[in-house]
């Protein structure tokens, strides 16, 4: 209700593009917005003219006059309103689905950001919020609506994405997407209910035709109609045959087809709606299969004096904790199972009730194993490990033969069986872990699909070295470079490199994000590597395998440890990060052992997928061909069509090619279809006319390296003689520089020969290193014989 007239309005509309035309004009993209401003400003100017008619005549008035008494009134939100929404979002809870951590999901954004600490955090943010100030504003009434209240909480959320995202703090961006998601939804749940009640409302001015005559109820809903009440869905309650009694009738109590989608009647005495009239449908047919919810209902009612799921300790629960995760493989979950383990065969499939029983001494089901530990009937975890596996291997035992003839069905439920006998021994030895045992006198299992298995730290051992095998030697399905979209193998690698980057870690991983080492580094480290440099290869697509991503993971740690482990003793730097290296190792092998089992899952999944595939389009050419025949056969009495037997052998190869310079032309790695004598040769041609380009290519590219390499050669030789001859050369001036400084002493000696020779003394005195002479004058008084002496001596 800001604007009085139309004609402010139509000034700020005309703004809008004037302001856009001013700031662009003259940049680089100013042609792009341009143009556009020239669109909007066209189709304004219309609408504009519209609204100038209007205002200008007599209708126009009379709005604008009655416009003028009824304004848009915005109540201002309740202050328990805005805290009941602001206590529920502190309650909020975040789980880490890469590190399996649950934390409080506004834990980091209830006070200010510390800039003493963050001190370029004003360099992203403009405006700063948090759930205190909130809080504060909330409590001094400052918000005038729901929206200012919106607005501050998701400038929360908004300010943790600007600051965290170019620093790659995964986890913070993650964490504030989820609570602003959170925080989205129940505002809008809040709001709605609020409005509707009064406390927040938005009173919009009221048109004439809606007034008159006419009262508006607020607050009220519109009954249901009858035809909603018909189309809710009508419960069937369906008992199924106990276990003691398999071949008793089943009854079955719904509503009956011709009662469906009516109302009920009134009674006569009480005007009230009764319930429609049920009757019971018996099923006497005793090899009719049944729903499988039924036939798990039945299972569980005929094991009675079952404990509640908490009431279970010690390896009972551990064992539960295992047959949930187990339940919860995409094949055998209960909301859409691909494969059906859950009951006893003969219920779902009846028809192979005989040969099952003939063949199968043991029956066993998940559901029958759940109910059995519910109920006590095990004493050790491996006697419970022992009916699951049994499972399994009695649908491996029984499919057996179908397998080998090729029987889809068999061949299906066979593979399956063995993935998940092997998945299953795999989930057992990590998950039952306070169950395992040392015991080296067990079978040991080293590899497949085992019947049995003993929970020992050997087969423990064993499983992880599979699992290891599997997995580390899966080639990763490569995306292209810059796409922003990962291969679920690249995705799984991003999930190993973001688990060591979670807040609670931050401190420990300081040591190993950026490629910065000390000065004498390289002298013990021979291959030094950062968590950034393996985020880089990641994105660059450089990782040809998941181990080649591990190996690099643990090569960060262990270079670590390997440089810090002799100077932690006398340097505290080089002890914070030994230590944090071994955290951070522990938290590697803890996401590594996560992932072994998802991944493994997966891997083996897919192969047999990939083998049902080839199975399902080879029934389907084998129907075509079939049909094909049956039709030739009624086109053409008497004669029959020959049909050609074709082999056709499908397997996964897990040997990827890495690309090299140039490819062989006569690698053919799929052949499906049968070819005709002429497409033979046709692609026999293509075939050598291609290897003829191939070659010709080849040979220029020989021709082009001998050319190189004699060029190189060539100058090598040059540079040998050039180098040759400075030698000489230099030589040659050595030796004639020696021979001048000969020839110059002898000139000298001979001069000096020549010179006439004088006293020794001269010689002596004329000498530069002769020694200095050294007189002593004694001065004491002689005595006369002495003087005597030394005069007639003189």
């Amino acid at each position: 209700g800001v604007y009085d007239s139309a004609e402010k309005f139509a000034v700020d509309c005309r703004l809008v593009t004037s302001n856009c035309r001013s700031f662009y004009e003259g940049t680089e993209d100013g042609p792009v917005f341009m143009e556009k401003v020239n669109r909007l400003e066209q189709a304004l100017q219309k609408q504009l003219a519209q609204l100038s008619s209007y205002d200008k005549s007599d209708k126009g008035a009379k709005a604008r006059e009655k416009a003028r008494t009824k304004m848009l009134t915005i109540k201002k939100p309740e202050q328990a309103f805005l805290q009941d929404i602001l206590r529920d979002l502190r309650a909020t809870t975040y789980t880490d689905k890469s590190a399996k951590i649950t934390e409080k999901a506004t834990l980091h954004f209830e006070k200010p950001v510390d800039t003493s600490i963050f001190t370029d955090y004003p360099k992203f943010v403009d405006t700063p919020m948090d759930l205190e100030t909130v809080e504060r504003k909330i409590g001094s009434d400052a918000y005038a609506t729901p929206e200012d209240f919106e607005y501050d909480i998701l400038t929360i959320f908004r300010n943790c994405d600007k600051y965290n995202t170019p620093k790659k703090n995964f986890h913070m961006v993650t964490l504030g997407k989820h609570t602003a998601k959170v925080f989205r939804k129940m505002f809008a749940q809040r709001l709605r209910p609020a409005e509707r009640s009064g406390s927040v409302t938005k009173r919009a001015p009221v048109l004439p035709s809606a007034a008159a005559g006419k009262k508006i109820l607020a607050g009220k809903k519109r009954p249901p109609s009858p035809s909603m009440e018909e189309k809710q869905p009508k419960r069937v309650s369906i008992k199924g045959p106990s276990r003691s009694n398999s071949g008793a009738s089943k009854s079955v109590s719904s509503i009956a087809p011709n009662t469906a989608g009516k109302l009920a009647s009134k009674s006569k005495s009480g005007g009230k709606k009764m319930a429609p009239k049920q009757s019971k449908i018996t099923v006497t047919d005793p090899n009719a299969p049944i729903p499988m919810h039924v036939a798990i209902a039945s299972i569980k009612e005929s094991y009675p004096g079952r404990r509640q799921i908490k009431d279970l300790e010690g390896f009972e629960a551990e064992c539960l904790k295992f047959l949930k995760t187990l339940m919860r493989h995409p094949w055998v979950s209960a909301e859409r199972p691909k494969y059906i383990f859950h009951v006893p065969v003969h219920i779902i499939f009846p028809e192979i009730r005989d040969s099952y029983a003939a063949k199968i001494k043991h029956p066993m089901d998940l559901t029958t194993a759940e109910a059995k530990l519910l109920q006590g009937a095990y004493q050790t975890a491996e006697e419970f490990i022992s009916d699951i596996s049994r499972v399994f291997s009695n649908a491996i035992e029984f499919n057996k033969d179908g397998h080998e003839i090729g029987e889809p069905m068999s061949c299906a439920y066979y593979e399956a069986a063995t993935h998940l006998l092997k998945y299953a021994r795999w989930l057992s030895l990590e998950v039952l872990e306070s169950c395992i045992v040392d015991c080296t006198e067990s079978p040991i299992v080293e590899r497949g699909s085992a019947p049995n298995w003993k929970l020992t730290k050997r087969n423990a051992e064993m499983a992880r070295k599979e699992m290891e095998q599997t997995v580390f030697n899966e080639l990763i399905d490569k995306t292209e470079p810059g796409d922003t979209r990962y291969s679920w193998h690249e995705q799984e690698c991003d999930k190993l490199l973001k688990a060591l980057m979670h807040t609670s870690d931050r401190k420990h991983m300081s040591f190993f994000i950026q490629m910065i080492f000390p000065a004498n580094y390289s002298m013990y480290i021979s291959k030094p590597i950062a968590w950034d440099l393996c985020y880089q290869k990641l994105r660059e697509r450089k990782y040809n395998s998941i181990g080649e991503t591990v190996a690099d993971l643990r090569l960060i740690f262990s270079n670590a440890l390997k440089y810090n482990e002799k100077a932690r003793e006398v340097d505290k730097v080089s002890a914070v990060a030994y230590d944090s290296a071994i955290h951070m190792s522990a938290k590697l092998e803890a996401a590594i052992d996560r992932m072994l089992l998802a991944v493994g899952d997966r891997i083996g999944r897919e192969r047999i997928d990939m083998m049902n595939t080839h199975r399902q389009q080879e029934a389907e050419e084998r129907a075509r061909e079939e049909a094909m025949k049956l039709q030739w056969e009624k086109e053409h009495p008497g004669t029959t069509m020959e049909v050609k037997t074709r082999l056709r052998i499908t397997h996964r190869n897990n040997y990827r090619k890495r690309p090299t310079d140039f490819d062989l032309p006569f690698f053919d790695e799929e052949e499906d279809n049968e070819e005709t004598h002429v497409d033979t040769i046709s692609n026999a041609k293509a075939l050598y006319e291609t290897q003829l380009k191939k070659r010709a290519a080849t040979r220029k590219m020989s021709i082009a390296i001998g050319i190189s390499v004699f060029k190189r050669l060539e100058e090598r030789a040059a540079a040998k003689a050039w180098a040759y001859q400075m030698a000489e050369k230099a030589h040659l001036e050595r030796v004639r520089v020696k021979k001048e400084e000969e020839a110059s002493k002898r000139a000298k000696a001979e001069e000096d020969m020549g010179k006439p020779k004088g006293s020794l003394v001269s010689v002596a005195l004329e000498s530069v290193d002769r020694k200095q002479i050294k007189l002593a004058l004694d001065l004491k008084p002689m005595k006369s014989k002495k003087r005597k002496k030394l005069l007639t001596s003189l």
